[in-house]
C-alpha cells in the first residue's frame, strides 16, 4: 500500500498538515494541492501548522508551500515544524548570512544558520533561520528563528515591532487590534520557560 504523501489532523490549535519526508517533494506538493482543492470550504479561514518531518525545506520549497496556502481565502499559516534527530553539541558550526539592504514586502529569506539584516525588515517580509536573527534596523515583518527546533536561538532588532515572531516553533504575536509603540532601544526575543519573552538587550540574563 503506497504511503500517504500528506496527512491532515484537526487539533484545538487548528489543522496540522504533515508532509511525509519519505515521499519526493514534487509528489508531496501535488498531493497537498489536490487535498486542499477537494476540501476548499473546510480550509476557509483555518489556522494551519505545517510539519515537514525530518525534511528541511529550502527557501524555494517553503515559498511553494506558502503560495499553495495563499490560494485559499483566510488560511493562516501559524508555523512550520520539523522533527529532527538531536545532534551532539558543537557538531555543526552555523554560518551567518549577512544582508546589506532592507528586506521588502513579499520577500522571503531562509538560511540554515544565522541571518543578519543591515537594514529594515518591512511588513510582509519573512525571515527564517535555523540560528539567530539580528536586524540592525526595524523589524516590522515576520521572523522565525531556531527553525528545526533550536530553542536557544533568539531574534534581536534595533526596533522590535514584528508582525509575528517564532522561536523553535513557539509563536508570539500581538493580538488583533493591539498597537505597540516603538521603543528607542534594541530588544531581544528569546524562549524562557516555554514562552517568548521580549526585553531590552541590556536586561538579558544568561
Amino acid at each position: 500500500m503506497p504511503e500517504e504523501a500528506v496527512l491532515f489532523k484537526g487539533t484545538r490549535e487548528g489543522i496540522h498538515i504533515y508532509l511525509n519526508d519519505e515521499v519526493e517533494f514534487p509528489q508531496v506538493v501535488n498531493s497537498l494541492e489536490q487535498r486542499l482543492a477537494t476540501s476548499r470550504n473546510f480550509f476557509r479561514g483555518a489556522r494551519v501548522v505545517i510539519n515537514t518531518g525530518r525534511r528541511t525545506l529550502s527557501a524555494d520549497q517553503m515559498a511553494t508551500v506558502s503560495s499553495i496556502l495563499k490560494k485559499y481565502e483566510g488560511v493562516q499559516l501559524v508555523r512550520l515544524e520539523q522533527i529532527r534527530e538531536p545532534e551532539p553539541p558543537n557538531s555543526k558550526e552555523m554560518t551567518s548570512l549577512i544582508v546589506e539592504k532592507p528586506v521588502r514586502s513579499g520577500q522571503q529569506l531562509y538560511h540554515p544558520g544565522h541571518i543578519v539584516i543591515i537594514g529594515d525588515v518591512n511588513p510582509g517580509a519573512e525571515i527564517i533561520a535555523e540560528g539567530n536573527i539580528v536586524v540592525m534596523g526595524a523589524l516590522r515583518g515576520t521572523a522565525h528563528a531556531g527553525y528545526g527546533g533550536n530553542r536557544s536561538a533568539f531574534v534581536a532588532a534595533n526596533i522590535m515591532m514584528p508582525a509575528q515572531v517564532s522561536i523553535a516553533g513557539v509563536l508570539a504575536r500581538r493580538p488583533d487590534g493591539e498597537t505597540v509603540e516603538a521603543k528607542l532601544e534594541p530588544e531581544i526575543a528569546r524562549l524562557r520557560d516555554g514562552q517568548i519573552i521580549i526585553e531590552p538587550c541590556h536586561r538579558i540574563n544568561y
